[in-house]
C-alpha cells in the first residue's frame, strides 16, 4: 500500500490552515459532510462535549487529514454508520489504552504506522496534539488524549478504505 508522503500532509496543512474567508471553511467542511457523511458525523459527536478550542482544533485536523487522504487516494467510497460503529466498537479496548498514554506507546504507534500504516499521518497528528508549543490556548491532557483517539480512529477509518481492493470483474 502506498503511504501518504510527508509533502501531502503539509500541502494539506498549508490548504486547510490557510483558509481566511468563512465561505470557504463552510465548503471545506460540507466537503468532508459529503464524502464522509457517518464518518465525519461520528468524529463531530465525539468532540462535542470538548472545549470551543479543543473542537476547532479537532475539527482542523479532521479536514487536513480527509483532504491527506483524498490527494492520495482519489476514489474512496464512503464508510457506512453501521461500518463506523462496529470498527468503534472492535476498537474500544484499545481506546481504553490510549487514555494511559505514554512516550512508550507513541514509539510502539510510530513503529506499527511504519510497517502497515500512515507514519506520516501519525506524526502529523501527535506533533499537533502533544509537541506543537503554539498550541493556545492550551489544550487539558484529557482533551488532547480524547482528540488523539478519535483522530486516531478517524485516520485508521480513512485508511482501511484506502487499502480495500476494487471487487474484480466477474468474467462469464
Amino acid at each position: 500500500m502506498e503511504k501518504i508522503p510527508f509533502q501531502t500532509v503539509q500541502n494539506s496543512i498549508d490548504k486547510i490552515c490557510n483558509i481566511s474567508e468563512e465561505s470557504d471553511l463552510e465548503l471545506a467542511s460540507q466537503h468532508l459532510f459529503d464524502v464522509q457523511p457517518d464518518l465525519a458525523g461520528f468524529f463531530m459527536e465525539f468532540i462535542e462535549d470538548m472545549s470551543e478550542s479543543a473542537q476547532d482544533l479537532g475539527f482542523m485536523m479532521a479536514l487536513i487529514l480527509n483532504k491527506s487522504f483524498e490527494e492520495q487516494y482519489k476514489n474512496l467510497r464512503a464508510m457506512s454508520e453501521d461500518e463506523v460503529v462496529e470498527r468503534f466498537e472492535r476498537n474500544e479496548a484499545t481506546f481504553e489504552e490510549y487514555l494511559k498514554m505514554n512516550d512508550d506507546m507513541v514509539a510502539d504507534l510510530q513503529a506499527e504506522a511504519n510497517k502497515d500504516g500512515q507514519p506520516e499521518i501519525l506524526n502529523y497528528i501527535i506533533e499537533e496534539l502533544f509537541m506543537s508549543p503554539e498550541l493556545e490556548p492550551a489544550l487539558e491532557a484529557n482533551e488532547q488524549i480524547h482528540l488523539f483517539i478519535v483522530c486516531k480512529f478517524f485516520v485508521d477509518c480513512l485508511n482501511e478504505l484506502a487499502t480495500e481492493k476494487a471487487p474484480e470483474l466477474v468474467r462469464h
